[in-house]
């Protein structure tokens, strides 16, 4: 396992589970072990998932979107990321998750450039490809 100081899985799990936390968002630090299903804030990463499918079936009737990821940045066993519960059904301390609620508002930082004219970012040079400068 490589050690990075100051980043923990719990802060880079973004990067891992292929999700991103809106720009001034709340998010909060929640356990879930024995099957635990912790409410009330509109994003939680959620450490200790030992029962997955449990946790699940109380987050999403709380309204949540849920993925999981498993042994995350470690060499030793099977990385896995995904949304099925049951595809992590097997107890493993080293499992969290990322649970949002669909309506939680704010638009990802990110969504400012999915409609951005490429002119605008690359300096002008989008349709001129092969041009004689």
């Amino acid at each position: 396992m490589k050690t990075v100081p100051g980043v923990s899985a719990t802060t880079a799990f973004t990067t891992a589970l292929g999700v991103e936390v809106e720009a001034g968002a709340g998010l909060a630090l929640r356990e879930a072990d024995a099957g635990r299903s912790p409410t009330g804030p509109d994003r939680m990463v959620l450490f200790k998932v030992t029962d997955a499918p449990a946790t699940h079936a109380g987050l999403v009737e709380a309204g949540y979107e849920v993925t999981y990821g498993r042994r995350l940045f470690m060499e030793a066993g099977e990385t896995v990321v995904t949304d099925d519960p049951h595809e992590i059904d097997e107890r493993d301390y080293y499992t969290l998750a990322y649970a949002r609620r669909p309506d939680a508002g704010e638009e990802p930082a990110t969504a400012a450039f999915a409609d951005a004219d490429p002119a605008a970012t690359d300096g002008g040079t989008a349709g001129d490809a092969g041009a004689d400068q």
